[in-house]
């Protein structure tokens, strides 16, 4: 769903399904996607996204915007897959 060229503007709806852990600090979540391989930072909701950043193997889905440069995925929903290999 990623359109080169649109770095400024969000990107709409989207999913990533992949492993979900925490980042650097308190705060920071990260979920590398299954088929890319590429990882993108996730915030939202800390309780929701908390519960599920231990190595679980999730959907994410919310709005893809760019900070510094980064791909920040804004997220609104998760649904629990199974728990990464």
């Amino acid at each position: 769903l990623a359109i080169a060229g649109q770095e400024k503007k969000d990107s709409g709806s989207v999913s990533i399904t992949g492993c979900f852990n925490k980042g650097a600090d308190a705060d920071h979540y990260v979920i590398k996607d299954d088929k890319t391989g590429k990882e993108t930072i996730v915030t939202g909701d800390a309780a929701l996204l908390a519960r599920h950043a231990n190595n679980h193997q999730v959907t994410i889905t919310g709005t893809l915007a760019k900070e510094k440069d980064k791909d920040v995925l804004k997220a609104s929903g998760l649904t629990m897959i199974a728990v990464c290999k």
